[in-house]
């Protein structure tokens, strides 16, 4: 069998590393302060702090991602004065009993420190479509931020496998299973593709850390090389057989433009298990990975596969796409043509009066 790379965490701090043949088997202590390859991973503060007044997981119209670059609200404007003058990563007490630890410098944990969420729709996609007892295999899992909060969903008889190449972002990803001592979830340093053997991969610097890509370029200018790293390549379809997954219930691939490889090396499995495919999609970010929005139209149809736009216009829903090209930049929801699609969580409809009060309190 196919011998995958384990990494451990210990309570000095150190990474070390070995191989193991299946998903990475964690435990409580302390996230790294070097890796394997040497990369400096800075200092870890052992202080506590409460999120935002963010108890749930819904729909927020007009959501970018970067909506934690400002605030709304007065805590907010409080929180984002103290992010800025942030120096080490703290943990961060989050939602339904989750912890995050959160670095300072950073897009993501900016916006979960500040508003404690990030991408909230892309969230309530994922764990509307997810059933009980289900399958999430999470590509480009990134810190994890979707794998955790779907790990609630499915429950202790569900799976989550979390899929990530960056050794910075792999790190803090095991470092968040651990602190939540989640046993539903795998996780995996791998490049997902359409062939096997090895990968060079760019990797963004601190603060646009969620845009590590395969692609010869960023997809967004201005984004700082930080490193390239060499990671393991292999194809969902090696990838299921060998880990001999039953089902998949939902495939995210948010991997900055390599997704049209991601689904040409999984095309038996979804033949297979016909899952809900959630996919980025980024004409830019495609044509720096040799393919384009045409390539991965025409695989969605040869797969029999119908994709859907995410829409705020009457309320928030999937609308049939005719043209995929007209969502390029954007998250899209892909149903085998079999599937009706599901009526998602609506937002929650605020009197003057809680406005207001959220906008002091919240």
């Amino acid at each position: 069998m196919r011998e995958f790379l384990k990494c451990s965490l210990f309570a000095l701090g150190v990474l070390t590393c070995g191989t193991a043949q299946a998903g990475v088997e964690t435990e409580n202590t302390n996230v790294c302060q070097t890796t394997e390859s040497g990369n400096e991973m800075g200092c870890v503060s052992d202080k506590v702090v409460e999120a935002p007044n963010y108890d749930k997981v819904v729909p927020i119209p007009g959501w970018t991602r970067q909506s934690g670059d400002s605030a709304t609200t007065v805590n907010e404007w409080k929180r984002w004065w103290t992010y800025l003058r942030m120096k080490a990563p703290v943990v961060m007490n989050w939602i339904n009993g989750l912890k995050l630890r959160i670095y300072p410098g950073n897009e993501v944990f900016r916006s979960l420190f500040v508003r404690g969420i990030y991408d909230p729709n892309l969230a309530v996609i994922v764990n509307a479509l997810l059933p009980k007892n289900g399958v999430l295999i999470d590509v480009g899992s990134n810190m994890g931020y979707c794998s955790l909060l779907a790990s609630e969903v499915v429950g202790e008889d569900g799976k989550i496998i979390a899929i990530e190449p960056s050794e910075r972002d792999f790190i803090r990803l095991l470092d968040n299973i651990n602190l939540n001592n989640l046993k539903n979830v795998s996780s995996y340093r791998l490049v997902i593709s359409d062939r096997e053997g090895d990968a060079s991969i760019l990797i963004a610097s601190e603060e646009r850390s969620a845009l590590n890509t395969l692609g010869t370029e960023f997809a967004y200018k201005g984004v700082e090389k930080l490193r390239s790293e060499t990671v393991k390549s292999t194809t969902l379809d090696a990838f299921i057989e060998e880990e001999r997954i039953e089902k998949i219930d939902v495939l995210k691939l948010d991997i900055e433009g390599s997704e049209y490889q991601a689904l040409k090396g999984a095309k038996n499995s979804i033949e297979k298990f016909r899952p809900t495919i959630i996919l980025g999609l980024n004409g830019v970010a495609l044509k720096a990975n040799h393919s384009s929005v045409d390539d991965v139209d025409a695989l969605l149809r040869e797969l029999r596969y119908k994709a859907y736009d995410v829409t705020f216009d009457e309320k928030f829903q999937l609308t049939p796409l005719s043209d995929i090209r007209k969502a390029s930049g954007k998250i899209i929801v892909c149903l085998h043509e079999s599937f009706m699609p599901p009526v998602l969580p609506q937002p929650k409809n605020q009197t003057w009066g809680e406005l207001i009060k959220n906008f002091f309190v919240r």
